[in-house]
């Protein structure tokens, strides 16, 4: 796992979007605005054979109506890694610290902290995996995982 510190450049109110645009600074990449992608056709950033999926605190893996009906975390997950373009993720701290993950330290990350919950009706009401807001224990368990 790769660790390195980002200056915060993006004026988005979205935390997501906003490290997407802050490791694209540090990246040299120019992107002001975000572009929604599709997980399974796209990645957050892509440059040479690098797909990278940007995630920040309290992230939602993939929206559920993607789930192709899976509603336990492991069907859920299962579709996910099947169907993903990425090839990285890099988790961004509230505090700009990027870590980059491959599938095997992503999935570990993701079974750590992440939990199935319902959409809301007005989206369809479909179980997803989502990650709760940043803390002290997954602040550490990043830390131990990178050393």
């Amino acid at each position: 796992m790769n660790t390195y510190t980002i200056n915060h450049i993006s004026d988005s109110k979205n935390a997501g979007i906003a490290r997407e645009h802050d490791l694209c600074a540090y990246m040299g990449i120019n992107r002001t605005i975000h572009d929604s992608t599709d997980y399974r056709t796209s990645s957050d950033i892509c440059v040479g054979n690098r797909h990278i999926s940007v995630k920040a605190s309290a992230f939602t893996l993939m929206s559920g109506n993607m789930c192709e009906g899976e509603d336990t975390f492991e069907g859920i997950w299962n579709v996910y890694k099947r169907n993903t373009h990425s090839n990285e993720w890099a988790y961004i701290t509230e505090d700009y610290r990027v870590y980059e993950m491959n599938m095997a330290e992503f999935e570990s990350f993701i079974r750590e902290f992440g939990r199935t919950e319902r959409e809301s009706e007005k989206n369809g009401g479909q179980m997803k995996i989502r990650l709760r807001k940043e803390s002290k224990k997954m602040l550490g368990w990043l830390a131990n995982m990178a050393s």
